[in-house]
């Protein structure tokens, strides 16, 4: 079910866009173009960018991480790196919930506030661009702080005068709610009380009437698990008081698995043992819950899950792992690689990269025994056009310093961002060819 990429004569294979390509934009990699026609699916022409955003109504929602900056050489990512032109929405990532007190604080107070790095994203404003602050995220969520915010009426409360205080101090448009889970803490459903769920609500319905008034938006992240969605959340309330509701698409898969799989699954593949681990199958569970499709907005991951082979020989999905891939130079975190992370390994160490045929999912690449899948750029074209066909709001991007931003690959700056923001945001859409 399973091809290798290659190429027919006059085109050679681009391994930073992993597909065939003309030779001027496969640039120095002429040596991986091969000559078998058989396995070419698509080669198409190209059509050019157009420069200058239409009113599609459709958001591009780009994470930006302030822990980042604490990588190596070039993996090093700086609120200066952000190029606001092809996101519509910056959601800073992360402020945490205050243990005993149950309000916001910064989370890094040196980053946050000593280095400035709230003003200088915040300043990206007068570039027409919103800027959120999230609230949570994984490590934020391990414990009861947040269902003890949730389900007392005066905690809420000052909760919400002190957000409000918070979000216009530091120049902020609106709060993303990053709280993963309610009553499924950090994906645990046994964990959290039954009063999460309407206690969410609750602080939705409430954050709604305080925020609306003072022109602040609200948002919120969420899960795609069809197990964690019916525990944690009141659809139609979540989709009536939020501006939008970003599902993390993302993550079906990993080592955790004890086998291989792929991060972000487009459709049900062939192989899967669960139906619902899909990105179609959680926005179709969503709008069937009453989410309405325009508050939607799908998850786009710019990084990889890597895996150690058991077996050398067996490199397909589902394929046996002794565990998580080796860290990544720049991202330095077993199981995980950044897009530019794997075009890199792709380009410089000759991993092989393989197409699932039948176009449920994005690539796979793997050397030796490791093993990573991930979405290209035609991935992420077929998730935009997958967007348009449901209607849904948009495109919520995890994350900017994930992308190859720095062009470490040597395609330019930004390949996957600019691909959503083309195909989301301007007239002709993106260039056709899978150049990264």
């Amino acid at each position: 079910s399973r091809m290798e990429q290659s190429c027919p004569p006059g085109l050679h294979f681009n391994v930073r866009e992993l597909t065939c390509d003309w030779p001027e934009k496969a640039e120095c990699i002429v040596e991986k173009s091969l000559d078998n026609l058989s396995n070419i699916t698509d080669v198409e022409e190209t059509k050019p960018i157009a420069s200058h955003n239409i009113d599609s109504g459709y958001k591009v929602i780009c994470y930006f991480t302030n822990w980042a900056w604490h990588r190596n050489g070039q993996g090093k990512y700086l609120p200066e790196h952000i190029d606001s032109q092809y996101c519509t929405h910056i959601v800073y990532a992360f402020a945490n919930l205050d243990y005993v007190n149950l309000i916001i604080k910064p989370q890094d107070q040196w980053t946050d506030i000593d280095n400035e790095f709230y003003i200088k994203v915040t300043e990206m404003k007068k570039d027409g661009v919103k800027v959120l602050l999230g609230l949570g995220g994984w490590n934020d969520s391990a414990d009861d702080k947040y269902s003890r915010l949730v389900v007392n009426q005066k905690a809420r409360s000052r909760f919400i005068e002190h957000l409000i205080e918070f979000l216009k101090k530091f120049d902020f448009d609106g709060v993303d709610l990053n709280w993963e889970y309610p009553k499924c803490w950090q994906v645990n459903c046994n964990k959290g009380p039954d009063t999460d769920k309407d206690g969410f609500s609750d602080l939705i319905m409430e954050l709604n009437a305080a925020l609306k008034p003072q022109g602040l938006l609200l948002s919120a992240a969420v899960s795609p698990s069809k197990a964690i969605i019916d525990e944690a959340y009141d659809v139609p309330i979540l989709s009536k008081y939020l501006d939008w509701i970003s599902i993390m698409t993302y993550d079906y898969h990993g080592y955790w698995d004890n086998k291989t799989g792929h991060v972000a699954p487009l459709y049900q593949h062939e192989g899967d043992i669960y139906p619902h681990f899909n990105t179609n199958f959680s926005v179709t569970y969503w709008l069937e819950q009453g989410a309405e499709s325009r508050k939607l907005v799908l998850g786009l991951p710019f990084y990889g899950q890597s895996f150690t082979l058991a077996d050398t020989t067996t490199t397909g999905l589902n394929a046996p792992i002794t565990g998580p891939g080796k860290a990544g130079r720049f991202t330095e975190s077993a199981g995980f690689l950044a897009y530019y992370e794997i075009c890199e390994l792709v380009s410089s160490e000759h991993w092989t990269v393989e197409q699932i045929q039948d176009g449920t999912m994005g690539p796979i690449a793997h050397r030796q025994d490791q093993w990573v899948s991930f979405d290209d750029v035609k991935d992420v074209r077929r998730k935009t056009d997958f967007i348009k066909e449901l209607n849904l709001g948009g495109g919520s991007i995890w994350a900017l310093d994930l992308d190859d931003f720095d062009n470490l690959c040597g395609c330019g700056k930004y390949p996957l961002l600019r691909t959503v923001h083309a195909e989301l945001r301007t007239p002709n859409g993106s260039m056709t060819h899978n150049c990264v």
